[in-house]
């Protein structure tokens, strides 16, 4: 998958980059990833299909990062999910 990814810790201000590896309705997992373990984050991808109940479009998404590995990739677990409207 070759999605871009926006993510941010709940207390930085400064929004990174990078790509989803996997998605489902529950969380991402994505890399680069400059996160650590029990971090809250905020995240904003565009799904470009139905990702279980979740419909296609821009999403924000709020959760916890559950899990990370020396490769720099990281899990988060989704608490939240919010559609991004654009005009």
């Amino acid at each position: 998958m070759t999605v871009p990814i926006a993510y941010r810790t709940v207390d930085d201000g400064l929004w990174l980059q990078g790509r989803i590896v996997n998605v489902s309705e529950s969380g991402v997992l994505f890399a680069p990833a400059a996160v650590e373990t029990g971090q809250a984050i905020q995240v904003i991808f565009t799904a470009p299909g139905p990702i279980q109940s979740i419909a296609p479009g821009k999403l924000f998404c709020s959760g916890k990062v559950v899990r990370t590995d020396a490769a720099g990739v990281a899990a988060a677990r989704f608490d939240d999910v919010r559609f991004l409207l654009e005009p």
